[in-house]
């Protein structure tokens, strides 16, 4: 590989392999810290696993935490970490009445998707139900907004770490809840200005409290 072609492998690793998720948590965590009733339903599904006493998660494990799944989407679509997704024209087309050239590029604004209230009911609301079918949303509500979930991207340009992504968050937030009770240490809600993804200016701090403490 040249120096450039390094290059630009070091910074996938470390943008898209590490920031990216790292981010994502961080919003979980503060989503989570805002919805204690959530938290609670979660930690009841993770103390309900079958761990075998050595505490190790498996495959199986992980495909067991159904609710802890949807809480991972929902704080992925609140977060929204990539906002924009460019994509090439291959073709001169028609796209809801304008005219596209072939090798326009093309944002997708994904965050305007995800907060849109006709494809998420209630979209300013952290609700992991809503991706279940039987909570607060209809099924046919339930299959618009899966297909229109574009957290990852979509088609052949899917983000390549996309299910190592949501084992890492899924692990994490099992952790988490099986061991501590936490909160928001600061109540600013200021964005960091100029950054690359989304985040709090004062870095999302919690409080802590131990589950044997309390």
């Amino acid at each position: 590989m040249t120096e450039e072609q390094i290059e630009d492998n070091m910074l996938t690793l470390i943008i898209a392999g590490q920031v990216t998720t790292a981010t994502a948590i961080t919003w979980m965590v503060k989503y989570l810290s805002d919805n204690r009733q959530i938290q609670d339903k979660l930690r009841a599904e993770a103390v309900g696993l079958d761990l075998k006493g050595d505490y190790s998660l498996t495959l199986q494990h992980l495909n067991g935490m159904d609710y802890a799944y949807k809480a991972v989407k929902e704080s992925l679509r609140m977060a929204t970490i990539v906002s924009w997704f460019p994509r090439v024209a291959l073709k001169d087309c028609q796209v809801a009445g304008f005219h596209i050239e072939k090798e326009w590029i093309l944002n997708v604004d994904a965050r305007s998707l995800h907060y849109d209230p006709e494809v998420f009911d209630n979209p300013t609301v952290f609700d992991p139900s809503r991706f279940n079918g039987h909570g607060s949303e209809s099924d046919d509500a339930v299959k618009k907004g899966a297909r229109r979930l574009l957290v990852f991207g979509a088609g052949g340009r899917t983000c390549l770490g996309m299910n190592l992504a949501k084992i890492m968050m899924l692990i994490f937030l099992h952790r988490l809840v099986t061991n501590f009770r936490w909160e928001m240490a600061d109540d600013d809600q200021t964005l960091e200005k100029w950054a690359m993804f989304p985040r709090l200016k004062n870095g999302c701090p919690i409080l802590l409290t131990p589950i044997h403490d309390s």
